[in-house]
């Protein structure tokens, strides 16, 4: 064996010792792959015929319990389940609980953005230099304007404005209602891009007031409420802030910086 091929297997030697013998080098993230889909998770995560399950990249799709689950879950079934499909990786392999971040094709249809046009799920994406950041934001911004699935407008949203959020250091939303009446706001909804959800308790606005949510904890009042987190909600870096009455239906949305 000539001192090159030695070179080469050792290099590869060690790849697979560092990946932790997966089955997978860890270069093969960088290549696209095929795999049968066994299962749907959810709006977002499917289960393919290795065992393994994949997370779809650059999107976010509602929670158990959470509005437009079910009908999230019900379309990437009809897009993918018991399907062959293509798996493209972006710039990083696996989340923290070890799902393998993907994007999916089947039969020349972008999964991902299937699920964004139709306002199953919203953007979510960290790194904007991703490749389909701006494809993405497009369809989100067509389905918003729509008013499709979790953009469909809530008849409070004329009524209800964020008058100020503080996404660094003391964390908290002010929501004020210039409306003429009060507005009941038991079981509305404050989310981020990713999966913080404050849920109201029993709680009215009155009319041309405003309360503040902070992050912390405290007790409430008729001016403030506290989420009670013990971290921090707001991304420094970007994030969006959704209000969706009891509903489901979206009140406001404000996208940062």
């Amino acid at each position: 064996m000539t001192s090159r091929l030695l070179l080469v297997v050792s290099a590869l030697v060690i790849l697979a010792i560092i990946s932790g013998f997966t089955g997978y080098f860890i270069f093969t993230a960088e290549h696209d792959t095929t795999a049968n889909v066994t299962k749907v998770i959810d709006g977002d995560t499917v289960e393919i015929g290795t065992g393994e399950r994949v997370r779809l990249l650059g999107i976010n799709a509602p929670e158990t319990n959470e509005h437009y689950y079910k009908e999230a879950k019900e379309k990437l079934i009809r897009l993918v389940q018991g399907k062959d499909v293509v798996l493209k990786a972006g710039f990083q392999d696996k989340d923290l609980y070890g799902r393998l971040l993907r994007y999916i094709f089947v039969n020349g249809s972008f999964v991902n953005l299937e699920m964004v046009k139709g306002g199953y799920v919203t953007v979510y994406v960290i790194d904007p230099e991703e490749k389909y950041y701006l494809e993405f934001k497009k369809a989100e911004s067509d389905a918003r304007s729509k008013m499709l699935g979790l953009w469909n407008a809530s008849s409070f949203g004329s009524c209800i404005t964020l008058a100020e959020l503080h996404y660094t250091g003391t964390e908290y939303a002010v929501f004020h209602n210039s409306c003429g009446y009060p507005i009941k706001m038991d079981k509305w909804e404050v989310k981020d891009e990713g999966t913080h959800i404050y849920v109201f308790g029993s709680f009215t606005l009155n009319t041309n007031s405003s309360v503040t949510l902070f992050i912390a904890s405290g007790k409430d009042t008729s001016e403030k409420l506290y989420w009670n987190s013990k971290t921090t909600i707001w991304n420094n870096n970007g994030d969006t802030l959704f209000l969706r009455d009891d509903n489901g239906n979206l009140v406001l949305s404000y996208n940062y910086p």
